[in-house]
């Protein structure tokens, strides 16, 4: 089987070459094209996660600006919500006109379609929300329904990640907000929670492990992280919201156990696999894994998650959301401890000590090193056996 090393030193390897080693090595599906392979590498890279949410703040102040000047001007009126719905449709229609011509040379007029198409289709569906919302009689629920089916409707059409995950980050924080203040008919709010909970963490793990997922659903695992962290953030607080006289109480075990499970798995599918559980470092992290889950800290176990799927997977968005919540999970769990100042203080100097035990073992067995470093020296012990 030819080597890339030796093609490397006599500089003949062509495009072809490298591909028949890639299907060799089993990392290139047989039937894959070279020309559909290229192609597929030299796509444009997705915008910042932090420019997207810049983006998105962008065009909600335009599209308010701009349903501001259609009220004044007397050209919409929210009386009528049908009118309000055939608005929204235009300016979607519009906005995806606009998208469709505007080419792809990165020029000055092209970055200005793209920003106008993007304000349009925000205002458009902003529009469309408000009348579809008083249509269906103003529940809570023809919120969630109305934003579900424009988003559903425009995902495939309009392709601009930022809206898509916007969209989608949208549907899933309106179903957290309406699941926690709203009265729901007599059903439990603490399983409707739960069940959200698992529901997103199961679709989460799925699009961003499965390799078989198209690169068009990144959006919707992105905005699914996001609300992740937002209904852990909630329960991590501890926090009680008044509404009409109610008062909102999550029990975090379930989603203690459901985000334990996950980091395990997530640990021996890091590790290569079953084969690997075995190892001491394995099961030293999924002691520390379940240690962590009876300690109750779901907000801790989900910024863990995320710095690890992150660095196996070489994303910086989740690594540095991960270490970016961390210490915000870990102030709420110390600060919510049922305990006096003094036990409080006893607590964090342990949990101190068992880091730096923890960092003084890593240092002994070496297991701080690069792991190229620590695989070639695993290697050079073999072979001195």
């Amino acid at each position: 089987m030819p080597d890339l090393h030796n093609h490397a030193q006599r500089q003949d390897y062509t495009a072809n070459d490298l591909l028949q080693i890639l299907r060799e090595k089993g990392l290139l599906k047989p039937e894959t094209s070279p020309k559909n392979f290229i192609l597929k590498q030299h796509q444009d890279p997705d915008l910042p996660f932090y420019q997207k949410i810049l983006a998105g703040i962008g065009a909600f102040i335009a599209s308010i600006c701009f349903i501001g000047f259609l009220v004044v001007t007397d050209i919409i009126s929210f009386n009528n919500e049908i009118e309000a719905m055939v608005w929204g449709a235009v300016f979607i229609g519009a906005a995806m006109s606009i998208y469709r011509v505007m080419g792809t040379n990165h020029s000055l007029k092209q970055s200005f379609f793209l920003q106008a198409s993007f304000a349009l289709i925000a205002t458009g569906k902003l529009l469309f929300l408000f009348g579809a919302t008083e249509w269906l009689g103003g529940d809570s629920w023809g919120i969630n329904f109305a934003a579900f089916v424009i988003t559903a409707v425009t995902y495939p059409i309009y392709r601009l990640s930022i809206e898509r995950f916007l969209s989608s980050c949208f549907v899933l924080i309106s179903i957290l907000l309406n699941i926690l203040w709203n009265d729901h008919h007599g059903l439990s709010k603490d399983i409707l929670y739960n069940s959200f909970f698992a529901l997103q963490l199961g679709a989460a793990a799925f699009l961003l492990i499965n390799p078989k997922v198209r690169p068009g659903f990144i959006p919707i695992a992105q905005a699914l992280v996001i609300s992740l962290c937002a209904s852990v953030i909630f329960l991590s607080s501890h926090a009680e919201f008044g509404y009409l006289d109610d008062r909102i109480i999550i029990m975090p075990f379930v989603v203690n156990v459901l985000l334990g499970l996950a980091l395990i798995a997530l640990i021996a599918w890091a590790a290569g696999g079953r084969e690997n559980l075995k190892r001491e470092p394995v099961l030293l992290s999924i002691t520390g894994a379940v240690l962590l889950g009876l300690l109750s800290a779901p907000g801790a176990i989900l910024a863990i998650c995320l710095m690890i799927f992150g660095y196996a997977r070489h994303e910086r968005l989740y690594t540095l959301l991960g270490t970016l919540l961390l210490p915000v999970f870990l102030c709420l769990y110390y600060y919510n401890l049922d305990i006096t100042l003094l036990q409080k203080s006893i607590v964090l100097i342990s949990s101190g000590l068992v880091l730096l035990a923890g960092k003084f073992y890593l240092t002994l067995k070496g297991w701080d090193q690069d792991p190229k470093r620590l695989i070639e020296r695993q290697q050079g012990d073999a072979k001195c056996v």
